[in-house]
């Protein structure tokens, strides 16, 4: 079952790293430390969360 986490985890890691890296500028434009790569694959769920909640926003516009 702690392989399955850390897969998602993983896989959800690499995603956001390339993403960032290729498509934004500036200080969120920058490669990643390993900190950060830690924190977004053992901590997938809040990452992931925040991220979706971020896109529902975006397309429904901000909760009331």
């Amino acid at each position: 079952m702690i392989f399955v986490y850390f897969l998602f985890g993983a896989i959800w890691c690499l995603y956001m790293e390339w993403y960032t890296t290729n498509n934004l500028e500036g200080k969120y434009g920058q490669p990643w430390n390993n900190r950060e790569r830690w924190f977004h694959t053992w901590l997938w769920p809040y990452s992931f969360g925040t991220w979706l909640l971020a896109i529902i926003e975006h397309w429904f516009g901000p909760w009331e």
